[in-house]
């Protein structure tokens, strides 16, 4: 009891972020942490695979590689060497909504990323050059991923999950449409989603706001801004459960059940997250201690929560041991969940969810680019990076009667999509 009263304490302590925007509708999120003499400045930009039209996916990662590629100013990876020779580290990724690009560096050098991402949001070249070699690099990262089982398993899993939101498009994009991206396509992306009023600032660590502040209106305060209009789109209702199968050249077969959940901001996302953890969160989960230890019918087994902006889904991956037909496990998942629909869950096994919940929420922020990630991440997911503060309560919130209700509305039969991957050629 005293390690529980202890880590609830302190995930009550609201994160205090200071919020900026520039009159060119930039906006400037600065948290000061003297820890230790780090920062991490990071750029997110509101775009990624949902604003991705049919023929252009794939659109925002392969531009995430050409920001690299040298700007009028500097030569094609003079961003990496010049933040190497600072002695930080920097990289950049592309999700669903959002573009990050990231570097740390030591407390008095910082001032070179913001510099260098600000040449970066204007002065592109975009060389004809430069642009076909990395279009092949992430061609290439696009057929290993082809090649890649689980992968291609999980891609149809959402295509099927989802028939007409952007949420069934892979960030990598497809095939044919990388093959056919031009030049031209790449650099009217840039124009229009890589400026101030659709970009989120994150100065994370050891650093004075006022100080962060000035630095970022000398760099980036007198840069043009192109209001953006983010489309929309509402998956239908399921109504009726989907099946599929996927033959593929694997040892073992694996199963997947995808049930349709809620978006980020509903109430019910925090019921998601601590049933999550009560099937399959560590030795003593449901999943592992059932259905791998005690009865034997699993060698691996997982689930997992994708709670995005407009729609999420609840996933459980499972391979079965040696021996055991994947109907059988398949039948075996259900009994588990059946229970929690019955409301078969103890007091104590609620209370170890909540705590493994909040333990992961925080240790995901145990340094100035972990805290600069999620501040991001709420920021642009959410609507606002205030939202961080109201997860712990949310969690603590939750009941039995929250794991009852959501599990019998939701894990229903016909809001679920089903997919074998079996061995074979």
């Amino acid at each position: 009891m005293m390690i529980n009263f202890i880590f609830l304490a302190f995930s009550f302590q609201p994160i205090q972020v200071y919020e900026y925007q520039l009159d060119n509708g930039l906006k400037v999120l600065i948290y000061e942490d003297h820890f230790a003499p780090v920062v991490s400045v990071q750029v997110c930009y509101r775009v990624g695979s949902y604003n991705e039209p049919s023929g252009l996916t794939g659109i925002s990662h392969l531009l995430e590689h050409m920001m690299f590629r040298g700007t009028k100013k500097f030569g094609p990876k003079e961003y990496d060497r010049m933040i190497d020779e600072a002695g930080g580290e920097e990289n950049a990724f592309t999700s669903t909504h959002q573009t990050v690009y990231w570097a740390n560096l030591y407390k008095d050098r910082y001032e070179l990323a913001l510099m260098l991402e600000a040449d970066r949001m204007q002065n592109l070249v975009l060389a004809e050059k430069e642009f076909i070699p990395e279009k092949q690099v992430v061609m290439e990262e696009r057929r290993l991923g082809e090649n890649d089982p689980y992968g291609t398993f999980f891609e149809i899993t959402d295509h099927i999950t989802y028939l007409q939101h952007p949420y069934r498009q892979p960030v990598i994009g497809y095939m044919a449409d990388l093959q056919n991206m031009k030049r031209e396509d790449v650099y009217n992306w840039y124009r229009h989603y890589y400026n101030p009023a659709n970009a989120v600032i994150i100065i994370s660590g050891d650093v004075k706001k006022e100080e962060a502040l000035r630095l970022v209106k000398k760099h980036f305060g007198r840069i043009k801004s192109v209001l953006v209009k983010e489309n929309v789109y509402s998956e239908p209702p399921q109504n009726g459960e989907r099946r599929f199968k996927l033959i593929r050249d694997v040892s073992q077969p694996a199963l997947v059940i995808t049930y349709r959940a809620v978006d980020i901001n509903h109430p019910d996302a925090y019921v998601f997250e601590v049933i999550r953890m009560i099937l399959s969160s560590g030795k003593t989960s449901r999943f592992e201690k059932v259905l791998i230890r005690e009865r034997g019918l699993a060698a691996d087994i997982d689930a997992y929560v994708s709670l995005l902006k407009y729609d999420g889904t609840f996933s459980i991956f499972a391979i079965p041991q040696i021996g055991i037909a994947i109907e059988s496990l398949e039948k075996e998942i259900y009994g588990e969940i059946e229970r929690l629909k019955k409301g078969d869950l103890t007091d104590e096994e609620l209370q170890k969810a909540k705590n493994q919940t909040l333990t992961n929420f925080t240790f995901r922020q145990d340094s100035p680019s972990g805290m600069g990630f999620a501040i991001g991440y709420w920021e642009i997911l959410t609507g606002s990076w205030r939202n961080i503060n109201l997860y712990p309560e949310g969690i603590l919130r939750v009941t039995k009667e929250d794991i009852e209700r959501v599990a019998n509305k939701y894990f229903k039969e016909e809001n679920r999509t089903v997919g074998y991957l079996l061995p074979g050629r």
